[in-house]
């Protein structure tokens, strides 16, 4: 099994080829573990992330965010990735036995917290042999920690003969900002409704868009949430009252009914970014669970199923309401499946021009 430590060898093998007779090096290298989560992507940074073993995810993104972008860059950006890959820096324990520790990444930055990528982070690490199930055939249920930008999340994974084939996590904190009426720039009207649940959405009905929510509509989707956000950047007038200032809101959430008696709602989020999720969102979810329950329409206890673009379903519910915060809010927790797709090592070529990435 291997252990996540760097691997002298194997590095030595993928920093050095040889072009004619002039040795090539690549100072920027990453080995990277791919998933997908109930259809989203999720590439997991192995190695070469140079953050060392036991490092608060606030300061490891800190890090990254300052000195060591490339890492992002390259796990993310085109031509290794592209607007909607979404990257974990993994961050391994200090001591054996102590939890792991993730950096999100994505194409706008560094996320407080994903859902998706939570999963398929949990899902790689057991089935990658990072962690091991006890005993190593379960079949049934352990619970975990992650240290995560937002902070300790309480994970279930489930597992069959020693597979992991679901994980569920739990949030510390989702809320429910307001509704906010917004003229748009083509004088229609529309109601945003405002809500966190790891990072801010604003949830619109698709009829305002005169779509639906289907792949076959994404380019449509993508382009009908620029007005919205826009809107949003100028109008909204809620404010946070954990920041005590209005949020800038830059995922769109386009909602339906479901195409499916399995679900009780349908969601697609665009980001800022012109990115979107395959999967219903693990954070979007919980946010969206928050406002229904902030407007009696769903309660504590009551499972929520939420559909995605492609069709996948999420698991969810809210299992209290939230303590000793500075808002009134509830503690979420939602499920999904992840498999893994693939390994690889990315490099930087240095007489790469486009090397380092890009995105169109």
């Amino acid at each position: 099994m291997p252990s996540g430590r760097c691997r002298a060898a194997n590095q030595e093998q993928f920093s050095m080829i040889r072009r004619f007779d002039e040795p090539v090096v690549f100072d920027q290298t990453i080995s990277v573990i791919d998933s997908h989560t109930c259809g989203q992507p999720t590439r997991v940074v192995v190695e070469g992330s140079g953050i060392a073993p036991g490092t608060d995810p606030i300061a490891a993104r800190e890090i990254l965010a300052q000195s060591r972008d490339w890492v992002r860059r390259l796990a993310v950006f085109e031509p290794r990735g592209h607007r909607s890959m979404f990257g974990v820096a993994l961050i391994e324990p200090a001591n054996a036995g102590e939890p792991f520790g993730v950096v999100y990444m994505d194409a706008n930055g560094y996320p407080d917290m994903c859902g998706h990528a939570t999963i398929g982070a949990v899902t790689t690490l057991f089935e990658a042999g990072y962690l091991t199930p006890e005993p190593a055939d379960l079949t049934g249920a352990q619970t975990l920690t992650l240290h995560a930008p937002m902070g300790v999340l309480e994970l279930t994974a489930r597992f069959e003969a020693g597979r992991c084939v679901a994980v569920a996590f739990r949030t510390p904190l989702a809320y429910y900002l307001g509704s906010q009426e917004l003229r748009l720039a083509d004088g229609s009207l529309c109601t945003a409704e405002i809500a966190n649940g790891g990072q801010w959405y604003a949830y619109v009905p698709v009829e305002n868009a005169g779509l639906s929510i289907a792949p076959e509509n994404i380019d449509a989707l993508v382009g009908a949430a620029v007005p919205v956000r826009e809107a949003l950047a100028a109008q909204l007038s809620l404010v946070d009252p954990v920041t005590g200032v209005v949020p800038q809101v830059g995922n769109i959430v386009w909602t339906s009914a479901p195409d499916t008696e399995d679900a009780q709602a349908r969601n697609v989020p665009i980001s800022s970014a012109g990115s979107f999720d395959r999967s219903p969102c693990g954070t979007a979810t919980c946010a969206r669970m928050a406002t229904l329950a902030a407007k009696g329409e769903l309660a504590v206890g009551e499972a929520f199923v939420n559909q995605g673009l492609v069709g996948t379903l999420y698991q969810g519910e809210l299992v209290d309401a939230a303590r000793e915060t500075a808002v009134a809010g509830f503690i979420p927790q939602v499920e999904g499946s992840a498999w893994m797709t693939g390994r690889a090592t990315f490099w930087r070529d240095p007489h790469d021009p486009l090397g380092e990435g890009f995105l169109v």
